[in-house]
């Protein structure tokens, strides 16, 4: 990994970045046969996503079913129904999105390491310059990065107390923590393959801090939606691939030989 970055701007290399999923799929698109490798995390975190959220809302009506015969029989009884009710929404949704969080990043690494192997396979890289990612490397890796953006949304929920305050803090405080948690998360998995450390990539992560915020911006806005998340993760990973390449003076161009066989 080369100590000195392109100089490039701060607006220009954020732009890079977010725009680093669209360039993941068009390069998807141009070699099809990579998609054999990223169907299956897109599968995977589908049906993550399905199990988490179906989970999340049975606890959701199970506990509102075990409560709600416990209203006392008054006039307010109403307006405690109705408290209770949102809070229990809230709390269901918070518990979907911690789930989701963890059980993506344990499950769909692997894949997302795979599918990374394989651009830059495609890319000219001999499999034996590549390192084999230990699953239980990925598993902590996943949980980590987790438990950051569950912090960080937690205080952040906490915050929203403070009337206006906390409305500014969860979009500017939160907004770049959020990107810049997911964004050296995905531009990671090129730098796993090379057995970087973790805190080499935190500190690459940092060193190309825009590219590292337009990758994440993209990410943290559409990554709950479902199947245009699952997809969005996928061809992320091939995008993260293509911009550590590129900042490192990599080809990102498939050689004429390797694109016709």
């Amino acid at each position: 990994m080369s100590e000195d970055k392109p100089k490039t701007g701060f607006i220009r290399g954020f732009l890079s970045g977010l725009s680093g999923a669209t360039e993941g799929f068009l390069f998807l698109c141009r070699y099809p046969t990579l998609w054999r490798y990223g169907i299956w995390p897109v599968l995977v975190n589908i049906v993550v996503a399905l199990v988490v959220w179906l989970g999340a809302f049975q606890i959701g009506r199970m506990f509102w079913e075990s409560v709600v015969s416990t209203f006392p029989d008054t006039w307010w009884a109403p307006i405690i129904e109705w408290g209770v009710f949102v809070a229990l929404i809230v709390l269901t949704l918070g518990l979907g999105v911690i789930g989701y969080i963890v059980l993506q990043g344990v499950f769909c690494g692997w894949f997302f390491s795979i599918l990374a192997r394989q651009v830059e396979m495609m890319l000219g890289v001999a499999p034996d310059e590549l390192k084999d990612v230990p699953v239980f490397g990925q598993i902590t890796d996943a949980l980590r990065a987790a438990f950051k953006l569950i912090v960080v949304n937690v205080v952040l929920l906490l915050f929203q107390i403070v009337p206006v305050v906390g409305a500014v803090a969860a979009v500017t405080i939160g907004g770049y923590l959020n990107a810049y948690i997911l964004g050296s998360e995905f531009l990671g998995y090129p730098m796993e393959l090379r057995g970087t450390r973790w805190i080499d990539r935190q500190r690459f992560a940092k060193q190309c801090l825009a590219h590292t915020l337009g990758l994440g911006t993209i990410l943290s806005l559409l990554i709950l939606i479902p199947i245009v998340g699952a997809l969005l993760q996928a061809t992320s990973v091939v995008g993260a691939v293509l911009i550590y390449r590129r900042l490192e003076g990599l080809p990102t161009e498939v050689a004429l030989e390797r694109a016709d066989g």
